[in-house]
């Protein structure tokens, strides 16, 4: 396997794995931990057949876009602008979701204000996103490889304070609670053409990428889950790696925030990235204002005092990306018969589960309005 691979791979998981993983501990803690592990399974494989659908539509259409200007292309203006504002709410839902996450982790192991650090996190990170994906590429892979080395590391330390109660209890009446969080912690479909350009000339490789790394991330969450809810059981806090810290000791509280740096960073990146391109690319935007346009908005939220972590994750995931989910699977649709381009690779009967990925993006949702509205 060439290095390409691996970094496209890598641009995937570090995408994926971002403030979720920090959030789905104690969203799962609310149902038990096995079924939670049931939902992550089916969430998990939900999301590897959206990104392979995401991913077949780029290799269908001649010209680069982002997921709003391939809803348009496909399915029309009306339904390009509801797709660009769900997905710019989203996208801004999920940069704030870093800044709220970084500015308490930052806070946590160095002290001071979680705002400051927040602002501090958000101005490098911005000077990133303008750089592009090149940057992003020099440093990814190393991170990606470091974070599963600190999971493992959680996990050895965590092992002795696991106990049987805290991973066999059951709370069903609690299932709507875990579906935003989980759906925003294995996102990743908004990367998919950036993974696209990293592959030119081997796009036949996307598959592999989309499904290895995908693997990856919920190996990685079902250890973390285990190790996390194992040990804090119904106590989980809302920043998974405080209640860990406290039961386990002060190394698993560094490392565990350590590993919250790195993973929200890596995603941070990703998506800022993604959606300066989107403006650039889709809205002819220069770089420097498709840099404002991507910025202002979550940085004004966050200032303004929007900084509730689990809402924020819960919201965008339950609601504004299964609407984004809907609309890609109905674009993907609809490329099969008007795309402009031969594939390199098809999708062929698994087109047909879109129906099944509706189905589970429609109730997820409406669940998530109920649970936050009650």
């Amino acid at each position: 396997m060439n290095i390409t691979i691996l970094q496209a791979g890598a641009t995937l998981i570090g995408t994926i794995i971002g403030a979720g993983i920090l959030g789905i501990p104690y969203a799962v803690s609310k149902v038990g931990f096995l079924p939670g592990i049931v939902m992550l399974i089916i969430l998990s494989l939900a999301m590897i057949i959206l990104q392979l659908m995401f991913a077949e539509i780029t290799l269908r259409t001649k010209h680069k876009h982002q997921i709003p200007g391939y809803g348009g292309f496909y399915l029309g203006y009306h339904v390009k602008r509801l797709s660009l504002m769900i997905g710019l709410l989203a996208g801004y839902g999920t940069l704030l979701a870093y800044m709220i996450g970084e500015g308490t982790v930052l806070s946590s192991l160095f002290g001071g204000s979680s705002l400051h650090w927040g602002l501090a996190f958000f101005v490098v990170g911005s000077v990133i996103v303008y750089k592009g994906l090149d940057i992003v590429k020099r440093f990814e892979l190393g991170l990606e490889v470091f974070v599963l080395l600190i999971v493992t590391s959680i996990g050895v330390l965590a092992w002795p304070h696991i106990k049987s109660d805290n991973v066999y209890y059951w709370n069903l009446s609690q299932m709507a609670v875990p579906y935003g969080v989980l759906l925003f912690a294995l996102s990743g479909t908004i990367v998919i053409p950036q993974i696209r350009q990293e592959l030119i000339g081997q796009e036949k490789k996307l598959p592999v990428v989309i499904i290895g790394a995908n693997l990856i991330v919920f190996l990685v969450y079902a250890l973390f889950l285990f190790f996390v809810v194992g040990v804090t059981g119904k106590e989980t806090t809302e920043l998974a790696t405080v209640g860990l810290g406290i039961v386990v000791g002060r190394n698993v509280f560094v490392l565990g925030n350590i590993l919250a740096f790195f993973t929200m960073s890596t995603s941070f990146l990703a998506i800022g990235i993604a959606m300066r391109s989107l403006f650039q690319f889709d809205y002819g935007f220069s770089r420097e204002k498709a840099l404002l346009a991507t910025i202002l908005v979550p940085l004004a939220l966050f200032v303004l005092g929007a900084r509730d972590f689990i809402s924020v994750l819960g919201l965008v995931g339950g609601v504004l990306l299964s609407i984004q989910s809907a609309i890609v699977i109905f674009a993907f649709w609809k490329s099969l018969i008007n795309g402009n381009r031969k594939p390199e690779f098809k999708l062929g009967v698994l087109s047909y589960t879109g129906f099944v990925l509706l189905i589970i993006f429609i109730i997820g949702a409406v669940l998530t309005l109920f649970n936050v509205s009650g």
